[in-house]
């Protein structure tokens, strides 16, 4: 039988934790909204992604970069068809609209949206500067369907809403994202991101009017492939680019291939993101204030 182990060798026990030492729970989500969920603590790819895109808002110098960025970091955690980004442009005292998109979304409506005083944009600032929270529309339950019918023609259900508050009534700047499938969590984020997405957009829209970045030289793309990225960043399909070149859509569809590896792109846009940050064609202008 073993002797028993003397006590001065026994080492004390740990006192208890005291409960004011405690680590605090993760918030769930305060009756103010203002804490973060519990799933955004556990979701480590998703705050890696949040991080990424706070510390790459930086990067954008052009308005072609911001386009990148916008469809890469920022399309992670926010997924969008189109981002249409509202501001003041000083010395002028109106506002001015600019849009953000791959696939076409009709004449109608990018004329509503590139005009801060329609009656579209007047309602939006009207019920964001209520708050001057951020706001997530369903269209289908909308009252007034006709004010947002463009919209819902081109496939586009769910807007989220936000910006930087200035003098009065007026946004510093204000965020319209719209397409489908939108929740509470990405309205949160979206909050996150807007300081952001503030500063990159008008970082990037320092550069002046008619100073657009040259083609870069030695290009990776041929010019016919050129003429086909163009066709993409239209938001054609295989058969509108083939309809539009003269060519039959096997050929376009060889073409898409080819550059898909040229630019070690994935997909398409892609593809006229990676063509646009290496100048494979100059950078568009943004458009006029109305």
């Amino acid at each position: 039988m073993s002797s028993p182990i003397p006590t001065s060798l026994v080492p004390p026990l740990a006192p208890p934790l005291a409960p004011a030492l405690a680590p605090p729970a993760p918030a769930a989500g305060g009756a103010d909204g203002d804490a973060l969920p519990l799933p955004w603590l556990q979701d480590h790819v998703l705050v890696e992604r949040l991080l990424e895109a706070l510390w790459s808002a930086r990067q954008p110098a052009t308005p072609a970069q911001f386009f990148i960025w916008s469809q890469s970091r920022l399309q992670a955690l926010l997924p969008h068809r189109l981002l249409v980004c509202v501001g003041d442009q000083p010395p002028s005292p109106r506002l001015a609209a600019q849009l953000f998109h791959l696939k076409p979304i009709g004449a109608l409506l990018q004329t509503q949206l590139e005009s801060p005083d329609h009656g579209l944009w007047l309602s939006l600032i009207r019920r964001w500067g209520e708050g001057r929270r951020p706001l997530h529309i369903d269209l289908a339950r909308e009252p007034d369907t006709a004010l947002f019918q463009p919209l819902l023609e081109a496939g586009l259900r769910d807007l989220a809403l936000h910006g930087v508050a200035g003098d009065g009534e007026r946004p510093h700047s204000l965020f319209l994202l719209a397409g489908e499938g939108w929740d509470e969590e990405h309205v949160r984020r979206l909050e996150l991101l807007t300081p952001a997405l503030h500063a990159a957009w008008r970082r990037a829209r320092l550069q002046s009017r008619g100073q657009a970045l040259p083609r870069r030289a030695g290009a990776l793309v041929t010019p016919r492939e050129q003429q086909i990225v163009e066709g993409l960043r239209a938001g054609l399909s295989n058969e509108g680019i083939a309809i539009q070149l003269g060519i039959s859509m096997f050929t376009v569809k060889n073409h898409v291939r080819k550059i898909l590896r040229k630019l070690g792109a994935n997909n398409r846009a892609q593809a006229v993101a990676i063509a646009m940050s290496r100048r494979e064609f100059s950078e568009p202008e943004p458009p006029l204030a109305r």
